[in-house]
């Protein structure tokens, strides 16, 4: 897991640098969790939130994007509207706007099979194993961009 680039200098780790640190982590934290919290929600959150929701779906070609076969085409007009390392890269933020992203093209879907005769009503629950799932994504989008803010601020030291 090299940093460097060609001019010595720290670049930003790549996608799969993610998800190595990312897969490395996710045992001892799973063993560190407190009872009372689903594992297994956990743990799919964070690995959904290291492959498929990660900060990089702003970018059209990133690794993640393209785990999502065709369906990546929804995720460009994401990519449009956020440009890369903004607001998709704040804590909490980045993460809310791709679940909220989410929630708009589920919604639309919806729609458009209500207006096609099909009449289906999704009934939604906040159980203790969604918040595990939510706080799994949400530690796995953390550490992203922590990742990314160590090795930048070890760049712009070097740099000096």
């Amino acid at each position: 897991m090299n940093f460097a680039d060609e001019d010595g200098g720290m670049e930003l780790p790549s996608g799969r640098v993610h998800e190595v640190v990312n897969l490395i982590v996710l045992p001892p934290t799973l063993c560190a969790l407190p009872d009372g919290w689903s594992k297994l929600a956990f743990a799919a959150g964070y690995l959904v939130g290291t492959f498929w929701l990660t900060p990089d779906l702003d970018l059209a070609t990133s690794r993640p994007a393209r785990r999502w076969g065709l369906l990546r085409l929804l995720w460009l007009p994401y990519a449009w509207l956020f440009p890369h390392r903004g607001i998709s890269h704040r804590p909490l933020l980045g993460a809310l706007t791709r679940l909220l992203y989410l929630a708009a093209l589920g919604g639309l879907g919806l729609w458009a099979l209500d207006r096609l005769g099909y009449h289906w009503q999704p009934s939604f629950t906040l159980s203790r194993s969604w918040l595990s799932f939510f706080a799994g994504l949400l530690l796995a989008d953390g550490l992203h961009l922590l990742l990314d803010a160590l090795t930048a601020k070890r760049s712009k030291h070097r740099r000096r």
